[in-house]
């Protein structure tokens, strides 16, 4: 007897979902909080020019019944901000929308719309980091001499907050407002203890909540964003010599110069290596930490460990995290309204060009920039992470 299977007909095909999943959609983060836009602009411009007054000094000097004051000159500072284009689009052609099992222009509206809001707020968290007060975490001095160990504590958000109350920057709606890297806040919600730390949800003005929040925390609200800056990835600016070195079966102790700062599984890279040596050059995964100052690797398969002892420049890697801790006026937004252009990114369709009409698509356009507006209004803490890849 003969049986129709299913490799007997061109009708049995693959099937295929007809719903188009994306990557998770992340929220505007660093948009949100610029809170200074030109919305009194004298008129369109090359760029936007925004002023800021000075305070005068308090008056704490009693008057004299006889005596006029003697009056202060104002003050006023300016901050110039030049927006620039930018846009992208997706391409489509008659027959691949002939072709296709879905409607290929939703999908591409989707992801044009997306590559918008992560390019704009990519644009926003490259000028927040160019805030001049910085510190690091834990006590270090430098970017540089940042290393696994040095993660965001508590005491860093206090001290972020110190400074911005003192300076008598603003806050919103009674919170200073916190970006942070999801690496970083696994770091500050677990070493808090949970001390302090307020959920959404008990808030005393839950209006006040932004994209993203995770909590507050001594009087800061975080959002927690991947697009945090990454100052530093596996950047390996911790450099050591390497004084001494143990070889063991397949397994090498390496010694530091100085505390590494290295943990099971972090890496680092050995450098320094000519000849038949240098295999050793590159990259490799910490197997234990016995001091501080010491590490082992495993060499199994690696020729030449004998010549281990002539490695110089051992580097450790560690990535490097930006936390911001803002208030009002931090960040400046300048855009155009002429030209096509909007306020936020303005999505279209692209001009059908060719004679048959066979190709078209969508895409989006912008025409801003952002700056830091007050730099007494921004603070940026850099600091690892315990789970940083």
């Amino acid at each position: 007897m003969a049986y129709t299977s299913s490799t007997s007909l061109s009708v049995n095909k693959a099937a295929y979902e007809q719903l188009a999943y994306f990557p998770l959609r992340p929220e505007l983060y660093f948009d949100a909080l610029a809170s200074v836009k030109a919305t009194d602009a004298t008129a369109r411009g090359t760029s936007i020019t925004f002023t800021i007054n000075n305070e005068l000094a308090a008056a704490t000097t009693a008057l004299t019944e006889t005596s006029d004051i003697t009056p202060v000159a104002m003050s006023d500072a300016v901050v110039t901000v030049t927006p620039l284009e930018y846009g992208n689009g997706i391409q489509l052609t008659a027959k691949n929308q002939a072709t296709a099992f879905y409607e290929l222009n939703p999908v591409a509206a989707d992801i044009v719309g997306f590559n918008a809001g992560i390019s704009v707020d990519t644009l926003a968290a490259n000028a927040a980091i160019a805030g001049t007060q910085v510190a690091y975490s834990s006590g270090v001095v430098s970017r540089a001499t940042i290393a696994k160990t040095n993660i965001i504590v508590g005491n860093d958000i206090r001290k972020a907050r110190a400074v911005l109350a003192r300076q008598n920057v603003q806050t919103f709606n009674g919170l200073y407002k916190g970006i942070i890297h999801p690496d970083a806040a696994y770091d500050l919600t677990g070493g808090t203890g949970g001390t302090n730390w307020s959920d959404p949800h008990v808030y005393s003005d839950p209006s006040g909540i932004y994209n993203g929040v995770i909590g507050s925390f001594q009087g800061v609200q975080f959002m927690q964003s991947p697009r945090t800056p990454l100052l530093l990835s596996d950047a390996g600016t911790n450099s050591f010599t390497a004084t001494t070195t143990v070889k063991s079966a397949n397994s090498v102790t390496v010694t530091f110069s100085g505390a590494h700062g290295l943990a099971v599984s972090d890496t680092f890279t050995l450098s320094g290596f000519t000849g038949t040596s240098a295999g050793f050059n590159r990259q490799w995964v910490v197997v234990t930490v016995p001091l501080t100052t010491t590490v082992t690797i495993d060499v199994t398969g690696v020729s030449n460990t004998t010549d281990i002892a002539s490695v110089t420049n051992p580097v450790a890697s560690v990535d490097a995290y930006a936390t911001l801790i803002m208030g009002k006026q931090a960040l400046a937004k300048a855009h155009s309204t002429g030209g096509g252009y909007s306020v936020d990114p303005v999505v279209m369709d692209l001009k059908i060009l060719d004679l048959l009409a066979r190709f078209t698509g969508i895409g989006w356009k912008h025409f801003v920039a952002y700056a830091v507006f007050r730099q007494a209004a921004i603070y940026r803490i850099e600091n690892s992470s315990a789970i940083s890849i």
